[in-house]
């Protein structure tokens, strides 16, 4: 079993579904397992540089989703594949019944 030093961690991380427009108002999502709540009124996202990072510093308009069971097909690909080299990749074939 893995011992932690006292730190203020949530785990196990949730992952989270950041949902944000495009510039030419095409949806975009990604997943990201680093954030939190940061205290009674924010929570706390820790992101590096994606589209979506792009989207949020053009329109600051986003949704936070939690990932589950039943979205995880949907949750992982939006995960792996980036919007920077998929712009369409909110319409995976293959999760029609999934909503992210």
């Amino acid at each position: 079993m893995k011992h932690f030093k006292p730190k203020a961690w949530v785990l196990p991380q949730p992952v989270l579904i950041i949902g944000t427009y495009n510039a030419d108002g095409t949806p975009n999502a990604m997943n990201t397992a680093w954030g939190g709540q940061w205290d009674s009124n924010e929570i706390m996202i820790s992101m590096g540089s994606h589209a979506t990072t792009d989207n949020l510093n053009r329109c600051g308009d986003f949704t936070i989703a939690f990932a589950t069971a039943q979205t995880m097909t949907a949750a992982n690909y939006v995960g792996i594949t980036s919007a920077r080299h998929d712009h369409d990749k909110i319409t995976m074939p293959g999760c029609e019944n999934e909503t992210v």
